[in-house]
């Protein structure tokens, strides 16, 4: 299999390749790093996952095997694969964005374009949207080239961002909820609460016609996180208590029928908003993705845990542990 091999590390617009080591597949760790992300590939073949180890780990959905674990430059904090799986994109803390090929498996560095949280393919897979750490949002084409720079007016770390499933219009999560268009304008700007706490992550339903967010709360203060869906225009639909903890990720279902949440625990809640099935955890989610034909969904944890439940929240198996 060509997962065995080293990937290769081109850097975009520079003249050599590096390889990145290979490490041997490990079971044991001392420390417990965060593992903040997962994502499935849309033919279903793979899925990635990435954290503060700075691990980039390869999946293949049967029998939940590990392909194999490359050792990145930096923590790992978002991965998105586009949308015919073949390129991977790489958010790393505080080191260029990478674009993974998978019929190569070469590294493409985003030249300019370091210190990104969030990042995300639009709905045809030409456009990656990056939002890095300064308040940037960078729109690369499929090739790497930098099409726009947009600031949003504040420093503040672009939190997440998603693409309308139709149109090129960006949500982004930050101190506000922001849309964009890819000119650069700013269709919309949204307090989403009137307590200061960031928008952790966003999501346009499948349709199109709404999108949740999740916050970060304040429980030492009181302060409740909260789930809110909004209509396209950026109107108040509702907003939705019951989490014990900030919401870290969420993420619908294919349908747009069912949406997880990863927090305190996995909630699974309809699309109006009611929480239909939940399942404990030991430690807080950060990840979390359903596969590619909805019936099982796979979390990250703070502790480093990667789990597999059913799509009634139910765990079935701990495919890994730190």
């Amino acid at each position: 299999m060509v997962f065995l091999f080293a990937f290769l590390f081109q850097s975009a617009g520079i003249n050599r390749e590096q390889v990145f080591e290979r490490r041997p597949i490990e079971t044991n760790h001392a420390a417990t790093p965060i593992l903040w992300t997962i994502d499935f590939s849309a033919d279903g073949k793979f899925y990635a996952i990435g954290g503060d180890d700075g691990f980039l780990r390869l999946y293949t959905p049967q029998k939940h095997k590990l392909i194999n674990s490359y050792k990145l430059p930096g923590a790992v904090q978002c991965l998105d694969w586009s949308s015919d799986s073949k390129i991977l994109a790489i958010a790393i803390d505080d080191r260029p964005v990478q674009l993974l090929t998978i019929a190569t498996l070469k590294f493409q560095e985003i030249k300019g374009v370091t210190g990104s949280r969030t990042l995300a393919w639009n709905y045809n897979s030409e456009l990656l949207a990056i939002g890095d750490y300064s308040g940037t949002l960078q729109i690369i084409n499929r090739e790497g080239e930098l099409i726009k720079s947009i600031k949003k007016g504040s420093n503040k770390t672009y939190l997440s961002l998603d693409w309308h499933p139709k149109r090129n219009i960006i949500l982004t999560g930050s101190d506000k909820i922001r849309l964009f268009d890819t000119s650069g304008n700013i269709l919309k700007t949204i307090k989403h609460r009137s307590e200061e706490t960031p928008i952790l992550t966003v999501r346009w339903h499948p349709g199109g016609h709404f999108f949740a967010t999740g916050d970060y709360g304040e429980t030492e203060n009181n302060i409740e996180s909260l789930l809110q869906f909004w209509n396209e225009d950026g109107t108040l639909i509702k907003s939705l208590l019951g989490s014990q903890a900030e919401y870290r990720n969420i993420r619908w279902n294919k349908s747009g029928e069912l949406l997880a949440t990863a927090s305190d625990e996995l909630r699974i809640w309809s699309k109006d908003g009611k929480v239909i099935y939940s399942g404990k955890s030991d430690n807080l989610l950060w990840g979390i993705d359903w596969n590619s034909t909805n019936n099982s969904i796979i979390t990250t944890s703070q502790k480093g845990n990667i789990n597999l439940w059913s799509s009634e929240a139910k765990l079935v198996m701990n495919i890994f542990n730190y």
